[in-house]
Order: C-alpha cells, then structure tokens, then sequence
C-alpha cells in the first residue's frame, strides 16, 4: 500500500527527510512536539480494551468449563446409579423367585440355595453405590436373608414374608430414587 505525503508519519522512518534549512526544521519539531501523535491517543484505550476483552474471554471460557466439568460429573453420578439401581431391581426379582421356589417349590437343591446367597450379597453390595436409602433397604434385605434363609425350607411362612417384605421395600425404594433423579 502506497502512503501519501499528506498522512501523518507513523515512524520515523516514514518522516519525510528533514531539510537543510534549521528554521523550517525547527518549525517541524515544534510542530510535531505540539501535536499528539497516533500512538499516544489511541494506543492506551487499544491496550485497555484488549486486556478487557482478554480477561473477558477468559472468564466466560473457565465458567464454560467449570460447568461443563460440573455436568459431566452430574451425569456420570446419575448414569452410575441409574445401573446400581437396574441391576438391584433385577436381581431382587430374581432372589424374590429363589424365594418363592424354595418356599412353595419343590427345589431345594445346593444350587438354588447357593444362588439365593450370590443374589442376597450382590444386591448388599450394589446397596453401596445407590443412594443411601436404597443402600440401606439393599443392607436390610441381606440381614433379613442371612437370618430367615435357613427357615425357608421348613416352609416357615413368618420368614418367607419377612424376606420378601424386605425385598418388596428395597423394590418401592429403589424405584423413588429413580425417579428422583433429574
């Protein structure tokens, strides 16, 4: 780009050639001394606004990501309940079945009784990555067991309702803190 006589020097590269004559140089100095130049005016706000808008960016950047940082724990907390509680639900069903084969059932065998046990203790353990309720109803369900289970088979009906008593609460619980979570 070509620059015109007529715009003020940016540099002093830029000025013209200062001439031989001391009275016409003396009256560019005083003149040039007596105007401000561009970079004294404009450079000071330029600066200011830049910083401004710098520390501008930066803060809407780190609320973008504390948020973002923030949901993403959120939703792996809630995914990570939401599979506790599923595989609570679905294996107290399947206790509550083990129950109820042995009970009215003629299967006694050492693998359903076994499997009661793994099903009673997973449920425990899943207890401890739900929400604490859920988790107590899980604990209570494995006393319940652990202290009824060998009464099932002498078709006790007080232990076989205390179980499954037990079961059904840990059920209605885990389903609230389903629905609790948003």
């Amino acid at each position: 780009m070509q620059r015109d006589d007529r715009d003020p020097p940016v540099s002093a590269h830029d000025a013209p050639a200062a001439s031989t004559n001391p009275a016409s140089r003396a009256s560019t100095n005083a003149a040039q001394d007596a105007m401000p130049t561009r970079s004294a005016t404009i450079r000071p706000a330029r600066d200011w606004s830049g910083r401004a808008l710098a520390i501008i960016s930066l803060v809407v950047a780190m609320t973008g990501l504390a948020y973002n940082t923030w949901r993403n724990e959120s939703t792996e907390a809630h995914r990570n309940i939401r599979q506790s509680c599923f595989i609570i639900l679905e294996e107290s069903a399947a206790l509550q079945q083990l129950v109820q084969i042995r009970y009215y059932g003629s299967d006694r065998s050492t693998s359903t009784w076994v499997s009661a046990w793994g099903k009673a203790a997973l449920i425990r353990d899943l207890g401890n990555l739900a929400p604490p309720r859920t988790g107590q109803e899980a604990q209570q369900v494995f006393d319940v067991w652990a202290k009824r289970a060998h009464e099932i088979d002498e078709r006790n009906p007080l232990a076989q309702e205390d179980i499954e008593d037990a079961i059904e609460r840990l059920r209605r619980q885990t389903l609230d803190d389903l629905r609790e979570l948003d």
